[in-house]
């Protein structure tokens, strides 16, 4: 199994080629750092593996600053795997390990368990209790071992160093042209399809209806956005209301998908919704014909957006 839980006992992965970080959103400072990974392990002959956490740290230490996250720990598993990388371990990240001092991390985590041979990290980064372990220290732990570490530089995309914080904010504003460059990829949401009021239906436009209520995910803010939505019949355009559907007097928040030429059920399905563009602010209007008509020029935009 490629996926491994630290707390489940010895990976049995034996001397390896090692990346730590967070890795929220997996955006393209995070797939540099992972190909030089590969690539230092492929050249000696060794596993390459990353160390993470199920939740993000920040979650658990600073949870009235916490926002949500770029990707799920199940999406962000699924896009670590996905790089090539021979293993993903990673430790829930509790009150247990928050204590961990920078030292212990190394000795009894990097070395003793996971065999690290060559460890890297990010520009950014920070180890052990109350952020204390910085990347020289890592180095100076690492040498005195016999083992090394090494530093990537800041990606940088239109000047700008790409970093889950900046994507976050990207998203939270809709401005999905910028979250999309930084990530190397279309934001998205996932969910099961659920029923809904029908109101889409008697207008003409069926919907996938997905609830947000509990996302722990960074949502965008209420709107319609033109985006595409994999279903497992295949990949459809199509136009997202993201909101509470105030012409109808509704107050729960809930992510409306019409996917054009299709016709199957999606009820208790999954699907994810990938963000393009952000066509609209979500608005209340004066009666349904209103909005029937405000939702062909939606669709005549999404055409436009994606052909």
């Amino acid at each position: 199994m490629k996926l491994k839980n630290l707390l489940q006992g010895d990976p049995g992965i034996g001397p390896c080629i090692l990346g730590i970080g967070t890795f929220d959103g997996v955006h393209l400072g995070h797939r540099k750092l992972i190909a030089d990974i590969i690539g230092c392990a492929r050249e000696r002959g060794l596993p390459a593996v990353i160390f993470t956490f199920d939740h993000s740290p920040r979650k658990f230490l600073s949870p009235e600053i916490f926002k949500g996250y770029l990707t799920t720990p199940e999406e962000k598993f699924s896009l670590l795997l996905a790089t090539g990388v021979d293993y993903v371990v990673f430790r829930p990240f509790d009150e247990t390990f928050a204590a961990v001092g920078h030292e212990e991390f190394v000795k009894d985590i990097l070395i003793n368990r996971l065999q690290a041979e060559v460890t890297f990290v990010g520009f950014n980064f920070c180890f052990g209790a109350r952020r204390a372990g910085t990347a020289d220290m890592l180095a100076s732990l690492l040498t005195a071992s016999g083992r090394a570490s090494q530093v990537i530089d800041p990606v940088r995309v239109d000047d700008e160093v790409v970093s889950s914080s900046i994507i976050r904010e990207a998203v939270a504003a809709g401005d999905f042209a910028r979250a999309n460059r930084f990530l190397g990829r279309e934001a998205s949401f996932s969910g099961e399809v659920v029923h809904g009021d029908h109101r889409g239906r008697v207008m003409g436009f069926p919907t996938a209806n997905l609830q947000l209520e509990a996302s722990q995910k960074i949502l965008p803010p209420n709107g319609v956005y033109a985006c595409h939505a994999d279903t497992p019949e295949g990949s459809y355009p199509a136009i997202v209301n993201i909101g509470v559907r105030p012409t109808f007097d509704r107050s729960n928040h809930l992510l409306e998908a019409h996917l054009l030429n299709f016709t199957g059920d999606l009820y208790h399905r999954t699907i994810r919704i990938r963000f393009v563009q952000r066509i609209r602010a979500e608005k209340r209007f004066p009666d349904m014909q209103a909005l029937v008509d405000q939702i062909h020029r939606d669709l005549a935009a999404l055409q436009n957006i994606i052909p």
